[in-house]
């Protein structure tokens, strides 16, 4: 028995032996071990601090980052390859024109009094590349955005940083084909602009020339249910002519007589602001026309155009508001002015879902109605019956993002051979610039009736 506890014994001293000899080293492999994984966990942290959802806080824009992809990915990205806007003191519109469909985040900041920091906007264009020539800054400031900054944050994010002097709202969407993200901020309304602004819808009677005795002048901005100022949109024009009728007319300039005149009966009979979107043959696009609405802070949006089918029979006179449809009739229609395939017009719907508690939806349907009847009545008076084809709903990109009431008159059938010819006479244009007017007369009338009750 004692021999066999003193073979334990020799055999418990030559283990602690070996470990006392082995310690240092376990030490030192225990050591490298945990600093290996502390820097693995400092390198995933630091991946996914650059491709993650940005927080509350603005990380610095970067550039000059090192290449991580091969150029077979690189190719993949979404290139982002312009950058303009539109502005006022209280409303501005950016816009970035894209190489193809992408994803984005908006995010806003806060004015740090403390730090001395403004309100700030911020979008993450993700899987993109920074293609413009300039990087530097886009100086502004039209009372509301200070500047513009845009830079490649990450190997695969583009970031745009907007430097604002107020915020109020702000309102992303993006319009396919061609690609562009479209970037609306809105700011805080000085009463001493809104006065200066108003001011000459007030005079506007006083400098026209002296009116025939008899003649009752023109009613006021609060006797016309408080419109003051109106934006048409001849449709179309410069490179896109739209639909061509008989004899070769192009829409484009059939519409443009009808809103030239249609504005100065405005102006000299009801006293309002008029603002055209063009006032010659020039393209303008589908996106900067609502943005000069909004940025002219205008009370109607009334875009002018001219129907087309490859049914030669095809006739009358429709009228539409912005909203969702699966009427392959609209969404045909929709496609055509807006120049893209029905499929792209389909993809706008998700566009709408969160866009649809800003507009002016009710009043857009009411002041439809109100077009599209007088249209109606009024051009069966002068040249026979019309045909009403109604008010309906489709998906029109010239119509997104508007934030006041805003339709599209389609009048008549530039196809139609009849009703090509005869909108192409300065008798008819006339008679529907008169229509036209009375429709917005008993729009404002109704406007009035709403505020008084």
């Amino acid at each position: 028995m004692n021999r066999r506890c003193r073979l334990s014994c020799f055999v418990w001293a030559l283990v602690w032996c070996g470990l006392a000899i082995a310690w240092p080293s376990f030490q030192n492999e225990a050591a490298l071990a945990q600093s290996q994984k502390s820097e693995a966990i400092k390198e995933s942290l630091a991946a996914t601090t650059a491709t993650s959802k940005p927080n509350d806080k603005e990380a610095p824009l970067r550039s000059g980052y090192e290449e991580t992809k091969d150029a077979a990915a690189a190719s993949d990205n979404t290139q982002v390859t312009g950058l303009r806007f539109l502005s006022s003191p209280d409303y501005t519109r950016i816009m970035l024109d894209l190489s193809q469909d992408t994803k984005y985040e908006i995010r806003q900041l806060k004015e740090d009094l403390a730090k001395g920091t403004p309100p700030r906007i911020y979008i993450d264009i993700t899987s993109a590349r920074l293609a413009l020539a300039s990087k530097e800054p886009v100086v502004v400031e039209d009372g509301l955005l200070k500047q513009i900054r845009i830079g490649q944050y990450s190997a695969d994010v583009v970031r745009v940083v907007l430097d604002m002097h107020s915020l109020r709202a702000h309102n992303a969407f993006l319009l396919p084909d061609p690609y562009r993200l479209v970037v609306d901020v809105q700011g805080h309304k000085a009463p001493e602009n809104r006065m200066a602004r108003e001011t000459p819808a007030r005079q506007a009677p006083a400098r026209r020339k002296p009116e025939v005795k008899g003649k009752a002048p023109a009613p006021s901005a609060a006797a016309n249910g408080g419109i003051r100022k109106i934006v048409l949109d001849p449709g179309h024009g410069g490179k896109d002519p739209g639909a061509i009728g008989i004899g070769g007319r192009a829409e484009k300039d059939l519409v443009l007589n009808i809103a030239k005149k249609l504005a100065v009966k405005l102006r000299n009979e009801m006293g309002i602001q008029v603002v055209l979107t063009r006032k010659d043959d020039r393209y303008v696009p589908l996106e900067n026309r609502t943005a000069i609405a909004n940025a002219e802070d205008a009370d109607l949006f009334i875009s002018l155009h001219m129907n087309a089918s490859v049914n030669s029979e095809a006739k009358g006179v429709e009228t539409y508001y912005l909203d969702n449809t699966t009427d392959e009739a609209a969404l045909r229609l929709a496609a055509r002015e807006n120049g893209r395939s029905t499929k792209n017009v389909s993809d706008l719907q998700f566009i709408l879902s969160d866009m649809t508690q800003n507009m002016k939806l009710e009043d857009s349907i009411t002041l439809a109605h109100r077009l599209q009847h007088s249209a109606v009545s009024g051009m069966t008076k002068a040249f026979g019956e019309v045909k009403d084809l109604g008010v309906k709903k489709a998906l029109f990109y010239v119509l997104v993002g508007a934030r006041m009431p805003s339709v599209l008159v389609e009048m008549f059938f530039i196809t139609n051979s009849i009703e090509g010819r005869s909108m192409a006479q300065p008798s008819a244009q006339d008679a529907m610039v008169e229509a036209l007017m009375q429709g917005i007369q008993k729009y404002a009338q109704s406007n009035l009736i709403a505020r008084t009750l």
